[in-house]
């Protein structure tokens, strides 16, 4: 910012122009904020000079400090207007531009038309409440600016008198732009021509997504047409960004693909480079054992062409032909060992040969086996993961099966506790009655006998008293006549007492006990009603019990419920990721079936050129075969001349021996 003050003083001083305290003091609020990157120059309400416009246009042609401009109620005229815009032209920072209520009409409208023509970086421009429509011409260049550019997303031209002749420039412009996406008209005087308008340039525009038309009086179905299209437009808007981020997904993926697919083909070319190597180094190995052996074989051939000549020189040196027969026979046989060695070694390497070309060959096929052995692996894995599936899809319907089990019995145990609990209670209820019944009854009873126990006693208690004063009276009146005997009386009577008194106490004793008797039953019954209601006590607190219980097993079950619900979703997510890993794998172990199949093709070029390789090295063992079988022929020939030369010079020795014997024998004869 201090470089935009900065700027702003040199140019000022440059152009002789006293610059705006205002100004300099917004942008020293500027500076002097925390804020990093691009800021906003918020010159709204300030009332700028054309000079002061001209400086800062020039300022901002090549500023990079402020991403928003804002100059709302500025009171512009056309000249700073246009110099201003003139400057923002080259600036390639400015996203947003704010130009509301500054009265801008033709000169005004030209300078936008050309700033939307050359600026590109703009998103957003607001100019509201201006005088743009006055001018038909000039508007006619703005919306031709608005036509050209490729970066405009917002416009907003809400009261600046557009009539339907603008409107029809407006929708010119739509149908050459391909960037705006939202466009404010509302106060104008668009009308039902200009909402036509409007209507038919959505046809070629495909990216427009809103449109404000308030107070303009367009018609309702008109307005209702273009908010079709607008919202045909964000659908399509919305699917090609869609389809935009798939593609790139894809591509992505394509990409990643392509890498892992070059990267396996280099893999193999250089597998396949390192076997053409060890081939080329087979091959050179085995040229130069041939050229050994043909070397060996030139020595062989110079050894039996020495041995020809030294043949014929035993022609000439008859005196020494059985020595020399003799060395010529040793010379053949140390010749055979010779060649018998050569040709046992030549067979040893061509068995190293073999030897190594099948080792290669089991190796080949190894490698062969081994990537089949991979591939049925996978396919196994395969198999296996999608067996592991279905088991877990069985356990999960089993665990279903189970908890409907478990539901279905936890139900029957409720009612048949809750029916057991029923007859309980009722059978209770009819004890306690029956109870209550018999002890109300057997009170009653024991009362009644009391009752009548004592009114008996009472009866002859009265009756005894009624004897008494029966007795006192008989005595009374015959006392003056039983005055003799009144002992004799006394003593009837003491024993009548006594008599009396004992069965009274036998009588009281007898109900004492009955009394003991029914108050021990009546604790009896007192007692097994309180067992009673112990036990129906003991039972409620079984019932309780047991609806706890009941109520804890369907907690139980609510929680395996919700247990079996968490473990169906990870076994859901379980199954997805298995799904998807299995899609990977199926992808993976298609592409290296695909790569497999590249191998395989390779590898059968490879064996074709090991099997060629094979017949040549056949055909040249045979040529060596067919060669060793001539030198063997020649070998034998070589021996069968030798044996004949043997065989002449023996013949021509005794020749010589029975020639020297008849010459001496005649010499011998002469002389006698």
């Amino acid at each position: 910012m201090d470089e935009f003050r900065r700027l702003y003083l040199q140019l000022c001083k440059d152009h002789d122009t006293e610059p705006q305290e205002s100004v300099l003091q917004q942008v020293k609020e500027l500076g002097s904020s925390p804020k990093h990157g691009p800021s906003r120059l918020d010159l709204s309400t300030i009332s700028l000079h054309v000079d002061t416009c001209a400086v800062l246009g020039k300022a901002l042609s090549t500023d990079r400090s402020f991403s928003e401009i804002r100059l709302a109620d500025c009171m512009l005229n056309e000249e700073g207007a246009k110099l201003l815009l003139h400057g923002l032209c080259s600036n390639t920072m400015v996203k947003n531009l704010d130009l509301k209520g500054n009265n801008l009409r033709g000169v005004g409208a030209e300078s936008i038309g050309k700033l939307l023509k050359f600026n590109k970086s703009l998103r957003s421009i607001c100019l509201e409440w201006n005088s743009l429509g006055m001018f038909a011409s000039s508007f006619t260049i703005l919306c031709e600016g608005l036509g050209a550019n490729h970066t405009l997303q917002v416009l907003d031209l809400r009261n600046n008198q557009i009539s339907h002749d603008e409107a029809a420039e407006i929708a010119a412009a739509l149908r050459k732009n391909q960037t705006l996406r939202t466009l404010d008209l509302r106060w104008n005087n668009v009308g039902i021509v200009g909402g036509r308008e409007l209507l038919s340039s959505l046809q070629q525009n495909k990216t427009l997504t809103k449109m404000e038309l308030s107070g303009n009086n367009v018609p309702a179905d008109t307005i209702k047409a273009i908010e079709q299209a607008l919202s045909t437009n964000a659908d399509r808007i919305l699917m090609t960004s869609e389809y935009q981020d798939r593609t790139r997904m894809l591509t992505n993926e394509i990409d990643s693909i392509k890498k892992d697919r070059s990267l396996q083909v280099s893999d193999l070319l250089d597998r396949i480079d390192q076997q053409n190597e060890n081939m080329s180094k087979t091959q050179r190995s085995s040229a130069h054992k041939i050229g050994r052996l043909q070397e060996a074989l030139e020595e062989r051939k110079s050894n039996f062409n020495s041995l020809a000549a030294k043949l014929k020189m035993t022609e000439a040196a008859l005196a020494l032909a059985e020595q020399k027969s003799h060395d010529l026979g040793e010379l053949l046989t140390k010749s055979r060992q010779e060649n018998n060695q050569s040709q046992v070694h030549h067979q040893a390497e061509l068995m190293k040969e073999k030897e190594d070309r099948n080792a290669s060959d089991a190796k080949m096929r190894k490698d062969l086996a081994g990537v089949h052995d991979r591939n049925l692996q996978l396919e196994s894995k395969v198999d296996e993961l999608e067996r592991r599936n279905r088991a877990q899809q069985d356990q999960v319907f089993e665990l279903k099966e189970t908890v409907a089990h478990l539901n279905a019995q936890i139900k029957v145990t409720n009612t048949q506790s809750d029916e057991r609990q029923q007859r309980e209670q009722q059978k209770h209820k009819d004890a306690m009655k029956d109870a209550e019944h018999l002890r109300q009854q057997e009170v009653s009873r024991v009362r009644l006998e009391a009752e009548e126990t004592e009114r008996v006693l009472k009866e002859r208690i009265q009756k005894m008293e009624m004897h008494r004063m029966e007795l006192e009276e008989e005595i009374s009146r015959h006392k003056s006549s039983l005055v003799s005997e009144k002992s004799k009386n006394e003593e009837q009577l003491q024993q009548a007492k006594t008599r009396i008194k004992h069965e009274q106490q036998q009588r009281v004793t007898q109900l004492e006990e009955r009394l003991r008797m029914e108050q021990m039953s009546k604790e009896e019954l007192q007692n097994h009603s309180d067992h009673q209601s112990s036990q129906i006590t003991e039972l409620q607190t079984k019932h309780t019990g047991a609806v706890m219980e009941v109520e804890g097993l369907k907690r139980k079950i609510e929680e395996i419920n919700q247990e079996l619900a968490g473990k169906n979703a990870e076994k859901m997510t379980a199954v997805e990721k298995v799904r998807l890993e299995l899609n990977q794998q199926t992808s993976k172990l298609e592409a290296e079936k695909l790569a497999n199949s590249e191998l395989n093709e390779r590898l059968e070029k490879v064996e074709k050129q090991l099997r060629d390789q094979n017949h040549r090295h056949r055909e040249e063992r045979r040529d060596l075969e067919t060669e060793v079988t001539s030198l063997r022929e020649q070998v034998r020939m070589k021996d069968a001349e030798i044996s004949r030369i043997r065989d002449e010079e023996a013949q021509r020795a005794r020749m010589l021996q029975s020639a020297i014997n008849n010459y001496v024998g005649g010499a011998t004869g002469g002389r006698s």
